[in-house]
């Protein structure tokens, strides 16, 4: 990271968290190419900051004059440019190593969790910017009015959202640990719960010993976890135990409002889970020595959310679009509580685009729960990412259907976005809410078919 003009290759440099590192490359001096299956809404911005990008993997694009290849954690063994890339011996690292470098000369602040992370992550890095610590933050989605995903200051901090997956977090060089929630996911790479507890426990002790862990109080199996691990230790959340805390919690004028050592404020973005994201941000921002008063401008004024996270797109024709990124039960159930309590007694209509088959089976019961306060779910085909063949046969979107109709009765599979789209023009009606929900293309569905009934409105007219 420290050598200027090294020309590196990113395999699926369109995924965001790749995009984060192909910035900071850029911001560093370094030429930077790269490389994805498909492409992507970013490959324009990418290609402005002078990086070469192509669609589609080639072993004949990897040569000698690659320094370093850089590869996500999507990206399987068999791939032809990392193969190549052995096999000329050029230095291959996964996505977070560079990063982790580059955190040792800084005072390094990972957000860890299952859920949350990039909300925390987010309000952390504005924070720090309204306190003129000028930081570098590496976030996993675009923060809105920033139209970024990356801050690239020049200040002492570094704030970094640290995925456990495959354990890439373990590449980081923290000083400040934050960890929001443990919960079993990515159950395709770890064996079970015990196992991600294991890796947050190998996570916190990449800290120094004068390090500090800020992790969520009300989460059990933070506990258990943090308790595993010798540091200073700085509880936040929304239940009494806490050394941070948000008190006297009451939705009031389509707000949050919430008190935290004695500072009224409320939030921009609904649900009780931003509340608990604030809370954290706020333990941080006070380790550091920043004043309440200019935490609470941020959070109040500053922060207006980040894009697919409780996103809302428009309203055409009386209907109120938002989308989402909650492809986890306990995200869904998060993000629908919110929606009800935002919208009230409007009728909620979701389209979820399940992501990955193990998920799904694995999770199934915990999924048919999540879905209770929606008046119809409306399931797309199970979007396939990291599934064995074994793992396609083993569930399909019908059979996720039927375990949320044994529970609410609310859910339709139509076959596919084609035959929702069709369904949903037909039954949509003045005062709806309309929620796509899901890590796959739920949100580009959404989109569309937006721009299509605007289209016919104005038709109309």
């Amino acid at each position: 990271m420290n050598i200027k003009n090294r020309h590196y290759f990113l395999i699926g440099i369109g995924g965001i968290g790749m995009q984060t590192v192909a910035r900071l490359l850029t911001d560093s001096g370094h030429k930077v190419s790269g490389s994805d299956i498909k492409d992507f809404d970013a490959s324009r911005d990418l290609k402005c900051l002078g990086m070469e990008i192509f669609i589609g993997h080639d072993k004949n694009r990897i040569t000698k004059e690659i320094d370093e290849v850089i590869y996500s954690a999507a990206i399987p063994e068999t791939n032809p440019e990392l193969q190549m890339a052995r096999k000329l011996g050029i230095t291959i690292r996964r996505r977070l190593e560079p990063v982790g470098d580059l955190m040792k000369s800084k005072t390094g602040i990972a957000i860890a969790g299952t859920h949350g992370k990039t909300t925390t992550t987010t309000m952390t890095a504005l924070i720090l910017q309204a306190a003129g610590r000028d930081p570098l933050a590496l976030i996993g989605a675009e923060v809105k009015d920033a139209h970024s995903n990356v801050m690239l200051g020049h200040g002492p901090f570094m704030v970094v959202e640290a995925c456990e997956y495959s354990r890439s977090f373990l590449d980081l060089s923290p000083k400040i640990a934050v960890i929001t929630n443990i919960e079993a996911d990515h159950l395709d790479y770890y064996r079970d719960l015990d196992e991600i507890k294991d890796a947050f426990t190998d996570f916190l002790k990449l800290l120094p010993k004068d390090g500090i862990i800020i992790a969520n109080g009300d989460d059990s199996n933070v506990r258990e976890v943090v308790g595993r691990v010798n540091r200073s230790v700085v509880w936040a959340g929304l239940e009494s135990g806490n050394d941070v805390r948000a008190t006297d919690i009451e939705f009031r004028e389509g707000r949050l409002y919430f008190s935290v050592n004695g500072t009224r404020l409320h939030l921009q973005v609904p649900g009780r889970h931003n509340v608990a994201d604030a809370v954290l941000a706020w333990a941080v921002a006070q380790s550091v020595g920043i004043d309440d008063q200019t935490i609470k401008h941020v959070l109040q004024d500053g922060f207006r959310g980040v894009q697919r996270r409780f996103e809302i797109l428009g309203t055409t024709s009386g209907v109120t679009f938002v989308d989402d990124y909650a492809h986890h039960p306990t995200e869904i159930t998060a993000m629908l509580e919110g929606a009800r309590e935002y919208f009230g007694k409007r009728r909620l209509w979701v389209v979820f685009h399940p992501h990955q088959f193990s998920r799904t089976r694995i999770l199934l019961n915990d999924f048919a729960r999540s879905f209770r306060n929606a008046d119809t779910v409306l399931v797309a085909p199970i979007y396939a990412v990291r599934d064995s063949d074994a793992d396609k046969k083993s569930i399909d979107s019908e059979q996720l259907v039927e375990a949320i109709n044994q529970v609410s009765g609310n859910a339709k599979y139509l076959g596919n976005f084609s035959a929702i789209e069709d369904f949903l023009i037909r039954e949509l009606k003045p005062g709806d809410v309309l929620l796509t929900l899901g890590a796959g293309e739920a949100n580009l569905f959404g989109r569309e078919l937006l721009d299509k009934l605007r289209q016919q409105s104005q038709a109309v007219l």
